[in-house]
């Protein structure tokens, strides 16, 4: 029943992508599925990917397997989901292997998992170039079962703990906080926390600041917005058609979610708290929770930036910054195309503008971020592009499969088209009435 319900899917919309695995009994071992907005969204926001496989939600003990990202609004966003027989590494195996195909053969950038020896395996495998790191929010979430009931509730050593780990701006700083409380703690020779800390590169983001946006799966507790995203459909024995159910409608509340968001972006300004015309243009491209973020740097640039020193080596400039934290951060940039990097990384790891080369572009008297600061993933029109997939099909939920493929490429192409031109057109009133005049002649 449940594999005809996957079937049915399919048939009703050619974007909707599914494989399973029978044994020689005909009893199911595994299966995947992903719908065409699945597809779609993996297509713009998956490079970076969060795998969680510590759920058992039906009545044959099979384990559910989530794909999840983040979307533009900062939001959870599902990539697809598995069902598996075991945790073998040859389950893991297949299981990568078929999201790959799902996908185009687009391999993620970046990938979170739980601590697993045959996940790793399967992840060198199927996935060698994708950097691979364990989940912080699963690894911290043991913690009060790895240590005496006084210091299970000690609040002191548990947000000395968590700034320690979530905190750390550099290795060393990691190094010598976590030794001060292992030693402070008594901890010095437990057998688990010693082993987290040999495996610190893997977990702690002090290690991978050189990964593009890795510090977005964690900032957001991916695996903890995802459990409580699934919290009504597990911990339950369900047969799995009365999963699927489940399933699809909490999918369906998450995306009418999404929507209502896209609508407030699209068709609201965020409240401008200063009068500065690069805040303005961040509030007309960001999405409104991207926007927040980014407003928050501009308005501690105000309140804390100061210049310690300056140099130039001809069209580079080199700036000392001290922002007010007894942080001395350093700025190198282009004076020419006004883009550059700050030791403190924050554009690196989490695709927004940090304080420090806003209050370059500042004094600079800028009316716009230049266009290398604005990622297409946090845009509010980063999802208006059709997507297709390697076989021509459209990759929209409510796209019937029965629309030509090469119908849907034409006019894909033309949309993109008329956007561009339409960039070009704003550039004058001339030039946009010239375009509005052909469009109409052509309408006529």
């Amino acid at each position: 029943m449940f594999v005809d319900q996957l079937a049915r899917k399919h048939l009703a919309n050619s974007g909707f992508y599914f494989d399973y695995v029978l044994d020689d009994k005909g009893k199911l071992v595994h299966v995947f599925w992903a719908d065409a907005t699945c597809r779609k969204n993996y297509a713009v926001f998956g490079e970076l990917v969060s795998f969680d496989s510590t759920y058992s939600t039906n009545q044959y003990n099979m384990i559910f397997t989530p794909f999840t990202g983040i979307n533009h609004h900062k939001a959870s966003v599902c990539f697809g989901a598995a069902m598996l027989h075991d945790e073998k590494a040859d389950s893991y195996k297949w299981l990568f292997r078929t999201f790959l195909k799902a996908m185009g053969g687009a391999a993620p950038r970046f990938i979170i998992t739980d601590e697993c020896s045959s996940m790793d395996n399967a992840v060198r495998e199927v996935f060698p170039a994708a950097a691979h790191r364990l989940c912080m929010w699963h690894i911290m979430n043991k913690i009060p079962q790895k240590v005496g009931p006084d210091l299970k509730t000690d609040e002191d050593f548990h947000e000395r703990l968590g700034r320690c780990v979530w905190s750390s701006e550099t290795p060393t700083e990691f190094e010598e906080r976590w030794k001060e409380i292992m030693s402070e703690y008594g901890l010095e020779d437990d057998e688990w926390f010693s082993k987290r800390f040999n495996l610190q590169e893997s977990w702690i983001p002090a290690y991978f600041k050189e990964i593009a946006l890795s510090g977005l799966m964690r900032t957001t507790s991916r695996s903890e917005s995802a459990n409580s995203f699934f919290s009504c459909i597990i911990g339950y024995k369900h047969a799995l058609v009365e999963f699927w159910l489940r399933f699809d409608t909490d999918l369906e509340e998450q995306r009418h979610k999404e929507l209502q968001e896209d609508h407030m972006s699209l068709h609201t300004m965020p409240v401008l708290k200063t009068l500065w015309a690069i805040e303005k243009h961040g509030g007309e491209v960001f999405t409104h929770e991207i926007f927040q973020d980014f407003q928050h740097e501009l308005l501690a640039d105000r309140d804390r930036c100061l210049v310690e020193m300056m140099a130039h080596d001809g069209e580079v400039k080199t700036i000392t910054i001290h922002d007010g934290y007894k942080k001395l951060r350093v700025v190198t940039y282009n004076t020419t195309t006004m883009v550059g990097s700050c030791t403190c990384k924050l554009f690196e790891t989490h695709g927004i503008p940090c304080r420090h080369p806003i209050h370059v572009l500042r004094t600079a008297q800028l009316n716009e971020l230049p266009k290398h600061y604005v990622l297409k993933r946090f845009r509010k029109d980063c999802k208006t592009e059709q997507v297709f997939d390697k076989d021509g099909i459209l990759l929209e939920g409510n796209e019937s499969s029965s629309i030509d493929p090469e119908i849907q490429k034409l006019a894909s192409e033309t949309f993109k088209k008329m956007e561009d031109l339409l960039v070009q057109a704003k550039q004058s009133q001339v030039s946009m009435q010239f375009l509005r005049d052909h469009i109409f002649a052509l309408g006529e």
